[in-house]
């Protein structure tokens, strides 16, 4: 199964609402979980995002360039 560039949009805005309705949840209810603990999940979840955005970022360059170069082969054989 290929990821696409939609996929890894999708998943890196469902972390996103991971992460909000988690505050919100702790916010509103005063359920805690101990601190460190709450922390390395907080960090996990930033740095999988930065992770899935760096990766959609070479996706897109990949396509770029294969795209460029399809025009480029389809240019010389006119």
């Amino acid at each position: 199964m290929k990821i696409t560039r939609t996929g890894l949009l999708r998943i890196t805005a469902g972390l996103g609402i991971l992460l909000i309705a988690y505050s919100l949840f702790r916010h509103f209810s005063g359920i805690h979980l101990d601190e460190q603990i709450e922390k390395y999940v907080m960090d996990g979840i930033v740095f999988a995002a930065l992770g899935i955005f760096v990766y959609n970022r070479k996706l897109a360059k990949d396509e770029k360039t294969a795209r460029e170069a399809k025009e480029h082969k389809e240019g010389n054989t006119e």
